[in-house]
C-alpha cells in the first residue's frame, strides 16, 4: 500500500524509527528513561569532534573491550561477536539456518526466513503462552529441525522459560538460540552461564531494550560453537560498530552500578503500571518479566491505539 493512502497512525508505524522528529510520546519502541545518564552524555558530547571523523576499531578490538563488561572466563573476545544491534546477527544467522522451529508469537525478525525453512510452533493462549519444552522437543524431532530459538523473556508476551526447561532442550543437541534482549529485568532466568557447558547454545542480546541505545545499535552474540562464530564473522563488514558506540562500550564498566539502579527503577515503575492496568475492565494484563506489558483487549486494540495516538499523542504497539 502506498504511504499516502495509509492512516496517520500507520504512516508513523511504517517508518520504523526516526520518531524524534515528530514530538509524540513513543511507547512503540522501548527506552530507559534513567540511562545513559547525564555524565555519559556529557563525555560523549565533548568527544564528538574526535569520534565523528574517525573510523572505529575492528571486531577483534571491540570484542576485547566488550569482554570487560563481565569477569566470567567464558565472556571473552573469542566467544563474543559484537554487532550493529541484534538484527544484524539474526540476518546473518538466517543465512546459516536450514530448518528451524520457532515458537510464536515472537520477535518478527526471526520469522523472515523462507517459509520452507520455518516450522512454526504456536504457544497456547490457554497456557498463558508458556512454552512447553516437551512439546517443542517432540516437534523438533518429528520435523528433524537443526535449530530452535527462544526469546527469554518472550517478545511480545513478556513471560519466561526457566533454566531447567532450556536445559532439557539443549540436551537434545539441537542448536538453541536464546534471545536475552530483556533478561536484565529478570537476571535469574539467564542461561548465559551455560555457554561453556553446551556448544549448541547461542546467546543473542540486544542492548537497545534495557539500556535504551536504539540509536547506537549495539548487540552481541555469545557462544563456544566455533563453526557458528566463523560463519558469522565471515559475513560481518570490517567496521560494523560506529565510533560513538565503541566509545560507549569502553565507558560502560564505570557506570554499571548506575545502569543496575536504572533497571530497578524501571521494574518498580512497571509493577506500578501493571497494577493500574489490572483495574481496567476491558484489558487482561499478563504478568510481565520485561519492561513492557502484554495485554488482551475486550474491545478493538486498533481503536485503543488510534485513540491514544490521535487524541493523546501517544504511540503504542
Amino acid at each position: 500500500m502506498k504511504l499516502e493512502k495509509l492512516s496517520k497512525l500507520d504512516k508513523i508505524r511504517s517508518l520504523h524509527g526516526g520518531y524524534w522528529r515528530y514530538g509524540f510520546l513513543d511507547f512503540y519502541y522501548l527506552f530507559n528513561s534513567y540511562f545513559p545518564n547525564k555524565k555519559i552524555y556529557g563525555i560523549l558530547g565533548k568527544e564528538l569532534s574526535s569520534l565523528v571523523p574517525n573510523y572505529p576499531s575492528t571486531q577483534k578490538v571491540i570484542a576485547k573491550s566488550f569482554s570487560k563488561w563481565n569477569k566470567k572466563k567464558y565472556f571473552n573476545e573469542d566467544n563474543l561477536i559484537i554487532s550493529n544491534g541484534s538484527s544484524e546477527l539474526i540476518a546473518i544467522l538466517n543465512r546459516l539456518i536450514t530448518k528451524i522451529v520457532i515458537p510464536i508469537p515472537t520477535f518478527n525478525e526471526y520469522v523472515r526466513l523462507p517459509k520452507e525453512k520455518i516450522i512454526l510452533f504456536p504457544l497456547k493462549e490457554k497456557n498463558n503462552f508458556q512454552l512447553d519444552s516437551g512439546e517443542l522437543i517432540e516437534t523438533i524431532r518429528k520435523t528433524k529441525s537443526e535449530y530452535t530459538v527462544i526469546n527469554n523473556p518472550n517478545n511480545p508476551t513478556g513471560n519466561v522459560t526457566t533454566k531447567k526447561e532450556i536445559k532439557k532442550i539443549l540436551k537434545t543437541g539441537i542448536i538453541t538460540i536464546i534471545d536475552e534482549a530483556f533478561i536484565d529485568f529478570c537476571k535469574e532466568y539467564s542461561v548465559e552461564d551455560l555457554v561453556p557447558k553446551y556448544k549448541n547454545l547461542v546467546i543473542i542480546k540486544s542492548l537497545t531494550k534495557g539500556m535504551g541505545l536504539g540509536g547506537l545499535r549495539i548487540g552481541y552474540l555469545l557462544t563456544t560453537n566455533g563453526k557458528i562464530k566463523d560463519e558469522i564473522r565471515k559475513y560481518l563488514p570490517i567496521w560494523n560498530i560506529n565510533s560513538l558506540a565503541e566509545r560507549f562500550i569502553e565507558l560502560f564498566p564505570d557506570f554499571k552500578k548506575d545502569y543496575d539502579d536504572s533497571i530497578q527503577r524501571i521494574i518498580k515503575n512497571r509493577n506500578s503500571l501493571f497494577k493500574k492496568l489490572k483495574e481496567i475492565p476491558y484489558l487482561e494484563s499478563y504478568k510481565p518479566f520485561a519492561n513492557f506489558i502484554f495485554c488482551k483487549t475486550k474491545i478493538s486494540s486498533r481503536k485503543i491505539a488510534e485513540t491514544l495516538f490521535n487524541k493523546h499523542n501517544i504511540l503504542i504497539k
